[in-house]
C-alpha cells in the first residue's frame, strides 16, 4: 500500500507539472464510497449497505474552457454482505461448500461432487462479507463553468469500470458434513461460526472480474493558489453489469426433489444478474 501511494504521488506531481501547456490537469484524489447490491433473485438477499475507500490519480483534459474529459486510475477497497441462508427468510435455501483451512474447493455440477476432495469438512453458509480490492478506471465527459470568483462548478457523465484485484470472504454459518461417496451435504450443528479470510481455489472468486456502472457527478473546484485547485464532488454510479458471478463454481445449492420427498439435488448456486450501485464522495488536488 505504501508503494502504491508513493507511485500515485510521483505520477500526480510529474504529470501535473506539464498541465499548463497541454490544458491538462492531474493530481491526487481520495474519499469514501457506499454501495448496495440490487438483488434480482430469491436465492440471496442484501445484508445492509456496504462501504469502502478509494485513492488514486485523477486528471482532466480540456478541449476548451468548458468541455473536457475526466479520467484517472483509482485503487478501491470495498466491503459488503450478502445473505445466502436465513432463519427468518424461508425463501432462501441451503447453500454449502467444502473447504480445507481457508481454501474453498470447486463443486462440479456435472459429477455432483466436490472436485479432487476426499475429506468431510464442509460449511453451511448463511451470510458472506466480501472484502474486495479493485482497480478502477473512470472515463467521463466533463462540463464546467468559467471561473466565478475563485470557484468553478462542473458536472460529469460517463462510465466507471472496475477490475477485480483480489477478494477475501468472512463467512457466517454452521459446521456441516460432506460425504465424498454420496456427494451430499448436511448441517451437523446449530452453533454459529465465522470462517475468516476464505478464498475459492477456482478462477471464479465469487465476484465478477469486471463491473461497469453509468455515473453522474457534480462538484466544485477552488483555485486557492496559482494553478492549483482543491476540488470536491459527489457521484452516483448505476451498475449495469453483475457484481457477483451469476453462477458460482464453489457454492452448492441443496434443493429437495419435489417428486421424491426426502431426496435432494445439488447444483452450482445460480443467482442471476445482480448489479451494484455506488455513491462516491471525493476530494482531491489538481495541478
Amino acid at each position: 500500500m505504501k508503494k502504491l501511494l508513493s507511485l500515485l504521488l510521483i505520477a500526480g506531481i510529474g504529470v501535473g507539472a506539464q498541465a499548463q501547456d497541454k490544458k491538462f490537469q492531474m493530481g491526487l484524489v481520495l474519499g469514501p464510497t457506499f454501495n448496495w447490491t440490487k438483488i434480482q433473485t430469491t436465492k440471496i438477499e442484501r445484508s445492509g449497505i456496504g462501504n469502502g475507500f478509494t485513492i488514486g490519480v485523477g486528471g482532466n483534459y480540456l478541449f476548451n474552457d468548458n468541455i473536457g474529459i475526466a479520467s484517472g486510475i483509482q485503487f478501491d477497497l470495498e466491503s459488503f454482505s450478502i445473505n445466502y441462508g436465513s432463519s427468518t427468510n424461508t425463501a432462501l435455501g441451503d447453500v454449502f461448500y467444502a473447504y480445507t483451512d481457508t481454501d474453498i474447493h470447486k463443486f462440479d455440477e456435472e459429477s455432483g461432487r466436490v472436485e479432487d476432495f476426499s475429506d468431510t469438512t464442509a460449511f453451511s453458509l448463511q451470510t458472506r462479507k466480501f472484502r474486495a480490492k479493485y482497480v478502477t478506471i473512470p472515463l467521463f465527459l466533463k462540463f464546467q463553468t468559467n471561473m466565478i470568483g475563485q470557484f468553478k462548478y462542473y458536472g460529469k457523465f460517463g462510465l466507471r469500470t472496475s477490475f477485480l484485484a483480489g477478494v477475501r470472504m468472512d463467512d457466517t454459518g454452521y459446521n456441516a458434513d460432506y460425504d465424498p461417496t454420496a456427494g451430499t451435504f448436511d448441517r451437523i450443528d446449530n452453533n454459529t461460526l465465522i470462517k475468516e479470510n476464505m478464498k475459492p481455489t477456482t478462477i471464479k472468486k465469487g465476484l465478477s472480474l469486471v463491473r461497469t456502472g453509468i455515473g453522474i457527478y457534480g462538484g466544485t473546484e477552488w483555485n486557492f493558489t496559482g494553478n492549483t485547485f482543491l476540488y470536491s464532488e459527489i457521484g452516483f454510479n448505476y451498475g449495469i453489469t453483475p457484481s457477483l458471478y451469476q453462477k458460482s463454481s464453489h457454492l452448492a445449492d441443496k434443493v429437495e426433489d419435489t417428486s421424491n420427498p426426502g431426496t435432494y439435488n445439488y447444483s452450482q448456486l445460480d443467482v442471476k444478474n445482480n448489479p451494484q450501485h455506488i455513491i462516491e464522495l471525493k476530494i482531491g488536488l489538481l495541478f
